[in-house]
């Protein structure tokens, strides 16, 4: 064994995983572009039909300022928005998404976590991507919707902290730095 971990997650550190995911993450990012590119071809396409509908006159044009407003809104509020969203939905389903207490070892070719409910077993082949956000916290993604949550707090010290850091970027082709 290479590493031994106690790891004790808080709500705040399952929220911060969830905003970082959609906020920060490939995966979340793909999937923002997507609702951007969406909502803002349906809110031209209402804006569009307006024009169309009005004959393109002069009260047409100004009839879609709204719409205009609406595309700029949106665009800059769609984050907050989400986050607000993420809240809400968090305290609906409380703690019961994530293990609040779990022991996680780390060998040479694979990683395991125990939890009160069970244990898993994971190679670091089947590892998506590891995301390392500044000295704060790891995330060891096994898919895009599934993450081991390792935060600083979890190690002895900075230079655990630092060796495992080394130790674990070896273990998997993407390791992005946030």
């Amino acid at each position: 064994m290479d590493f031994k971990l106690d790891i004790t997650l808080t709500d705040k550190d399952y929220f911060d995983y969830n905003v970082f995911w959609m906020l920060q993450s490939p995966y979340g990012k793909k999937r923002m572009i997507k609702y951007r590119a969406v909502i803002s071809l349906c809110i031209v396409f209402v804006a569009l039909i307006s024009l169309y509908g009005g004959e393109f006159s002069r009260d047409a044009f100004m009839g879609i300022i709204p719409h205009g407003i609406l595309l700029v809104a949106f665009n800059l509020f769609l984050n907050r928005f989400f986050v607000w969203m993420l809240k809400g939905q968090l305290k609906k389903r409380g703690a019961g998404m994530y293990s609040s207490v779990s022991e996680m070892e780390f060998f040479e070719n694979y990683f395991t976590e125990t939890t009160l409910e069970n244990k898993i077993e994971q190679k670091y082949s089947s590892v998506e991507r590891i995301s390392i956000v500044k000295d704060k916290v790891i995330y060891i993604h096994a898919n895009a919707m599934v993450a081991y949550i390792l935060p600083a707090a979890c190690f002895a010290s900075k230079e655990e902290y630092g060796e495992f850091l080394t130790f674990i970027k070896t273990k998997c082709a993407r390791t992005d730095i946030y």
